[in-house]
């Protein structure tokens, strides 16, 4: 079960792969996770262990957090009228991902080494992505043909997404998650090239190492500004809060490299420099938050629903240089404001912000301050652009949250 529960978070990327179920949109992710939930009860039923799933501690504010941000999300299924898209946008956002994250948090903990699997998955998945990101964008095999650079976007590395912004939407914050870890493999590979005795399992360390380094340079070739900034702030927070003095002076060097190679590479500082000659892209996301405030004004409490704003685009879009419709402000907070009203608002925020709090106190156990990092890098990426309201991203976040209890 806890191999089924671990393959689940690795199949994330496929809600790409859409069918139609019984005249009903579906995707594999989405039916996936239904046929684990199948197997799941009879895994309890077979084992008498449904007394004890229901009766699994949970830390007391974040169950309160999680429930009232369940009830905003059952609300909005009704608010301006129930629809079949509705219903499918609560079964994906909310009932999928938190049944997950009840299911999470059972099995780490009659599981003690699903830890250890978990990590090892999402070090994996981030070599992966990462590796297949660098063959795009040197090779443009399995690149979409709109991202080799042209007039509209550079050329910028999707990995197995359809979008760069989706691709680093999912890897920046595991990247943050996994930093505490990955640094500290480091200094223990450093003091152990200084040590004369060969640890066994120093391979081990060098791959976690090279899996993490992979999926950075992904995020990097991916060239979303959005998840460099998510990133980049949660690695400052971590060098804050938690790294020595030793990390400090390695981070500063890195990042006079990045500098340099940003400077160098015409492709990156394009990408830095346009925003500030009033790039189409940037410019369109403060018409975005215009749209997305407009609606809230028409419905501050309850806010418009479940795919309001994307039912609501042409009516309240005024910017007639955005010809395409949008599904969301891409702001976190104009997002969770539209989608799920204010309860919604203030449940997702208390629980993200007690959960960063509790981690940077917690900074000793690596895995609490990676869930910080991740709901840090979340939030400042999800500044500009939509890191909650996708099928694989609400996984993702309810999954990497069973880790902070």
């Amino acid at each position: 079960m806890a191999y089924l529960f671990l393959l689940t978070l690795l199949l994330a990327p496929t809600y790409a792969i859409r069918f139609k179920l019984g005249g009903l949109p579906a995707n594999l992710l989405m039916i996936w996770v239904f046929l684990f939930w199948l197997i799941f009860f009879f895994y309890l039923l077979a084992g008498k262990n449904i007394k004890s799933f229901f009766s699994s501690p949970i830390n007391k504010s974040v169950l309160i957090g999680t429930g009232l941000f369940f009830i905003s999300g059952l609300v909005s299924l009704f608010v301006k009228g129930l629809s079949r898209e509705k219903i499918g946008q609560f079964i994906v956002l909310f009932l999928q991902p938190i049944s997950l994250f009840f299911i999470g948090n059972y099995l780490l903990q009659k599981f003690p080494n699903l830890k250890k699997y978990l990590l090892s998955a999402i070090y994996f998945a981030l070599a992966a992505a990462g590796l297949l990101a660098i063959i795009q964008y040197f090779s443009l095999w399995s690149l979409p043909m709109a991202f080799w650079g042209n007039s509209n976007e550079p050329k910028r590395a999707v990995s197995f997404f359809v979008h760069p912004n989706f691709y680093a939407l999912w890897c920046a914050p595991l990247l943050a998650f996994v930093l505490p870890e990955a640094l500290s493999n480091f200094k223990l590979k450093i003091s152990r090239l200084q040590s004369t005795d060969a640890p066994a399992d120093g391979g081990q360390v060098n791959l976690k190492l090279l899996a993490w380094g992979l999926g950075l340079i992904g995020l990097i070739l991916s060239l979303s500004r959005a998840g460099w900034l998510g990133f980049g702030f949660a690695t400052l927070v971590y060098l804050i809060v938690a790294a020595d003095k030793n990390i400090r002076k390695i981070a500063g060097v890195i990042a006079v490299v990045l500098v340099v190679i940003i400077i160098s590479v015409p492709n990156l500082r394009w990408r830095f420099t346009l925003p500030f000659y009033g790039e189409k892209s940037a410019v369109s996301r403060l018409s975005l938050w215009q749209t997305g405030i407009k609606g809230i004004k028409e419905s501050p409490v309850f806010g418009l629903g479940l795919t309001g704003f994307s039912r609501n685009w042409e009516r309240l879009n005024t910017d007639k240089g955005l010809t395409d419709a949008h599904n969301f402000p891409h702001n976190i907070f104009l997002d969770l404001w539209v989608e799920t009203g204010l309860l919604g608002l203030i449940s997702f925020t208390s629980l993200c912000f007690y959960l960063i709090y509790f981690g940077i106190k917690n900074r000793a156990n690596l895995l609490k301050l990676g869930v910080s990092l991740f709901l840090i890098a979340l939030i400042f990426q999800g500044m500009v652009d939509n890191p909650y309201f996708k099928n694989d991203l609400a996984l993702v976040f309810w999954t990497i949250l069973a880790f902070a209890i």
